[in-house]
């Protein structure tokens, strides 16, 4: 135990049996699965199984921990149960270099304690979600967006991801750590929250029936904290099975080429209807003044708004993702829309 003597004082002997009798899969061995998988190892989980099918890439050394120069060309699920391995030999470490997939998902859910979900494209996300709500299995996700970090423990049993966002936002309408451009430190913050969450719900400090979503905003240092609640109406919730011939994973809806994002203060306002369409824990928390609620994750009939097909719609939300996706839905049936290029946070 003289490993694992510093963390003792907090988790005690029964957390630290906790973790050892513990089975985790980590999706994702990037720039966030990096030190998740690293800490999870020097902490004493038992066992971690790593999906990942890429491979180490020169980009990827600024931010992703686990590799070096020499690794480059190497698949990442390798590279990185090889270097666990040395890390902590007592740890037990499958290595899958292959994309995470509904036949994947049936073979090693039913084994694991907790699902990690550290990808970077909403595919595998609503897969991943689907998987664990299928199963019953826990889930951390986490992500990152230039300096924005989301982070949420489910329960799957009574709360998913997709209870908070529905529908992944159309193709390409996001852009990836490549294209917005990512600082390595943004990562290893959000991993090392991960990681701590995942160990404060294998020692049972966390039961994860509260649920909450974490923003960490690395470029002002502040964090907040909102409530969830489920989604009545939520189809993964609804169907509790991984349907890939039902439920999408992915987006085939396209990103609108035309610029139909803008700024609060180089617009006139009178010139916009503004609709709200977070969660209502969001909005008890901070909205805009004069404007129309619509709860997306409560609605899934976009008909509302063609009765005001006749007005410019300006939608908002924390931050422009799930706007954004709303309004390319809404232009996609001939509404005048817009997405609110401010972040709406509380101060």
């Amino acid at each position: 135990m003289n490993r694992y003597q510093r963390q003792l004082a907090i988790i005690g002997h029964d957390g630290q049996e906790l973790l050892e009798g513990s089975t985790v899969l980590v999706i994702g061995a990037g720039g966030i699965g990096s030190p998740v998988l690293n800490y999870l190892a020097a902490a004493g989980v038992g066992q971690l199984i790593v999906v990942d099918h890429d491979t180490v890439e020169l980009s990827n050394l600024h931010r992703q921990t686990l590799f070096n120069e020499a690794d480059i060309g190497c698949h990442k699920a390798h590279r990185a149960a090889e270097t666990l391995s040395e890390r902590n030999s007592d740890v037990v470490i499958e290595a899958y270099p292959c994309e995470f997939t509904v036949e994947l998902a049936q073979q090693l859910m039913p084994s694991v304690d907790l699902v990690i979900d550290s990808t970077d494209n909403y595919g595998s996300r609503y897969l991943i979600n689907d998987s664990c709500v299928a199963f019953r299995k826990p889930l951390i996700s986490c992500s990152v967006f230039k300096n924005i970090i989301q982070l949420a423990l489910f329960d799957t049993r009574t709360i998913c991801y997709r209870c908070v966002y529905p529908h992944a936002p159309p193709a390409g309408m996001i852009p990836n750590c490549a294209e917005a451009g990512v600082l390595g430190t943004v990562t290893g913050i959000a991993g090392t929250l991960t990681a701590n969450l995942a160990i404060h719900y294998l020692v049972q400090i966390d039961d994860g029936t509260n649920p909450t979503l974490r923003i960490f905003d690395a470029g002002n240092f502040s964090l907040d904290s909102f409530p969830l609640q489920a989604n009545k109406n939520c189809i993964a919730c609804k169907q509790k099975e991984i349907n890939a011939g039902h439920i999408e994973y992915g987006s085939d809806i396209p990103a609108n080429k035309i610029e139909f994002g803008v700024y609060l203060e180089a617009i006139n306002r009178e010139d916009y209807l503004l609709v709200d369409v977070r969660t209502r824990q969001e909005r008890e928390l901070i909205k805009l003044d004069d404007d129309l609620f619509f709860p997306i994750n409560e609605q899934s009939n976009y008909d509302f708004f063609l009765s005001y097909r006749e007005k410019k719609i300006l939608l908002y939300c924390a931050a422009a993702h799930r706007s954004q996706f709303v309004a390319a839905e809404l232009r996609a049936k001939g509404v005048d829309a817009y997405y609110l290029k401010n972040p709406i946070l509380p101060l």
